[in-house]
């Protein structure tokens, strides 16, 4: 696994990262495609991911707390034990992401 760092810019990722637990990845993803990408731990609060692909990609363990997913294309995209407080998906195609374990951020109260 290599650190999540090396990938920030790149139109087209594939393999497993993962961000340092305290890390916060507040980026504005355009055009990305994730393909059998497997991105694990930390934070990516705030970012943007638009007219972005996902295809066989997983996300887990990471706080999407007001992370917008805005015109992406969905195929087989799972999020595993994330929070999304605030997460929002507008004008996405393909088949929603399935979520499993998510959770709504402790700081409000809600599990």
């Amino acid at each position: 696994m290599e650190l999540i760092d090396s990938i920030i810019g790149k139109d087209h990722i594939t393999g497993d990262f993962f961000l340092q637990e305290k890390e916060i990845l507040d980026f504005p993803w355009r055009g990305t495609v994730f393909d059998e990408a497997k991105i694990l731990g930390g934070s990516m609060m705030g970012s943007l991911f638009e007219n972005c692909t996902f295809t066989n990609t997983t996300f887990e363990n990471i706080h999407l707390d007001h992370v917008d997913f805005v015109r992406c294309h969905f195929e087989s995209f799972k999020i595993i034990n994330c929070s999304k407080d605030g997460m929002e998906i507008r004008e996405c195609i393909g088949s929603p992401p399935t979520m499993t374990g998510t959770k709504m951020n402790k700081n409000n109260g809600a599990n």
